[in-house]
């Protein structure tokens, strides 16, 4: 028997690179990084790190398609290991509905022009 999926808001595919930082409870900085986003929604992300994050609190920044830097805060869901050596976390985004809507609009459309323009170059070799 299938799972439903319970999510408020669909998934979209990505494989973004994206930087973030950890907090603790208090606001300090803990750690920063980059990580491989796999997908997005209006409220949330699921990134792709090389190690488990044990923060709570996470900062989110990425290039939008005019090299604006975007940002979004957000609180880790949970991270666990995915089988292959690396670590999926699920992060809900805190902005206002306005805020994780850009987010997510930007962070799409950087990974489709990006694919177009592989596409493009991969067509174009001989």
């Amino acid at each position: 028997m299938a799972t439903r999926d319970q999510r408020k808001h669909p998934r979209v595919p990505t494989s973004n690179l994206i930087s973030f930082k950890l907090y603790d409870d208090n606001g300090t900085l803990l750690n920063q990084s980059m990580a491989r986003a796999l997908n997005i929604s209006q409220s949330g992300i699921l990134i792709e790190t090389a190690y488990m994050i044990t923060a709570q609190r996470i900062s989110l920044m990425s290039a939008d398609t005019g090299d604006k830097l975007v940002k979004i805060k957000g609180c880790v869901v949970y991270s666990r290991e995915n089988g292959i050596s690396m670590y999926e976390t699920g992060i809900s985004f805190e902005g206002t509905e306005e805020e994780n809507v850009a987010f997510a609009k930007k962070l799409v459309k950087v990974f489709h022009r990006r694919k177009k323009g592989l596409l493009v170059a991969v067509n174009q070799s001989p």
